[in-house]
């Protein structure tokens, strides 16, 4: 059954990316999405559906299998054709989650934490994969390296830096595109006084949550054996 790479260009294909995602994501869990996802799929899409036609960075990438027309695979590629933090951005709230909530203020700290390494480690032109995830029926397929190709052949092309913050589930498959790991990371929520609900939604969430900073420079051209950016 062949696949077929599309960039998305209309809200139509939005419900079924976004499916793909809820499954991918779901398993194996990962807290950081139930983050992003909000407190139903509806408002999620219409969310990111607003996000993604607000910024001309954002490119979605998706799979379809040809024969069933079932999308398989969705990527979420960030094209910064100038640095975005030469200007520090304010912090990111997850104003999407019930204010005063728990859960909010687990999701602000973890975003703060999460974001804090960014302005350092991509101060730069780049591109960034913020999601990539392929229905869990649908893996092993090559769908992952085929949504990877179509955002690294443009790396390369404007000779961009590419930057993935890899979960657990993910490293294989970045390090199979050509990514390296230069360092790793701990997604985590913090408070002074944690009560015993904050304690239990966190450890439900999954947090904190091991992954990988990695890089591919254009073409795939670095030295064995880095451990740090080049420009750090």
């Amino acid at each position: 059954m062949p696949l077929k790479v599309s960039e998305l260009t209309s809200d139509e294909e939005f419900s079924g990316l976004m499916a793909t995602l809820y499954n991918s994501y779901s398993d194996p869990y990962n807290g950081f999405w139930d983050i992003f996802k909000g407190e139903s799929e509806a408002e999620c899409q219409a969310r990111y559906m607003q996000w993604h036609k607000a910024d001309p960075t954002s490119h979605w990438i998706y799979v379809t299998d040809t024969e069933t027309g079932q999308i398989i695979g969705g990527t979420q590629w960030n094209i910064f054709e100038k640095n975005p933090y030469a200007v520090p951005n304010p912090p990111m709230a997850a104003y999407w989650i019930q204010e005063g909530s728990v859960f909010r203020s687990i999701a602000d700290s973890v975003l703060n934490n999460f974001l804090a390494g960014r302005p350092h480690r991509m101060n730069r032109p780049h591109m960034l994969v913020m999601w990539c995830g392929t229905h869990s029926e649908h893996r092993r397929r090559g769908a992952g390296l085929m949504m990877m190709k179509w955002g690294l052949e443009k790396s390369d092309a404007m000779g961009l830096d590419s930057f993935v913050e890899a979960t657990e589930a993910g490293y294989e498959m970045y390090k199979a595109a050509g990514f390296i790991t230069v360092d790793d990371f701990w997604a985590d929520a913090e408070t002074d006084k944690p009560t015993q609900e904050w304690k239990n939604l966190k450890e439900e969430l999954k947090f904190p949550m091991h992954g990988y900073f990695m890089w591919r420079p254009p073409g795939g051209r670095y030295e064995e054996g880095i451990t740090k950016f080049p420009w750090e």
